[in-house]
């Protein structure tokens, strides 16, 4: 799967064109983490395009939660579907990785 990144200011976003199953984890994490190589102080993680995410996405979106905050940045999930929310939040994630509607949201969201 192609994932884009984009600039936007202080913050590199990673678009999810469609669901993240095992098979695409690897380049899921690889590019979160050239997001957060590029010096971004805030990775947003758009998923309006994915209908579901597997385990394996989620703990990948958490090694970076703590990845980004050891160095004082942020990691955000903006445009999760209600299926993928609900996930988030039986999780506890929510308690910790911002949540925002769009990717507007999160870019006007400090931390």
């Amino acid at each position: 799967m192609l994932f884009q990144t984009e600039s936007l200011g202080h913050a590199c976003v990673v678009k999810v064109p469609d669901s993240i199953f095992f098979d695409s984890v690897a380049d899921f994490d690889k590019t979160i983490q050239e997001a957060e190589d590029s010096g971004s102080e805030t990775v947003i993680i758009d998923l309006a395009g994915a209908e579901m995410i597997c385990s394996s996405a989620i703990t990948t979106l958490v090694k970076h939660h703590m990845s980004l905050q050891a160095k004082n940045g942020k990691l955000f999930i903006a445009g999760c579907n209600a299926s993928v929310k609900k996930i988030l939040h039986l999780l506890g994630l929510d308690k910790v990785i911002g949540i925002t509607e769009t990717v507007d949201d999160a870019l006007n969201t400090r931390a």
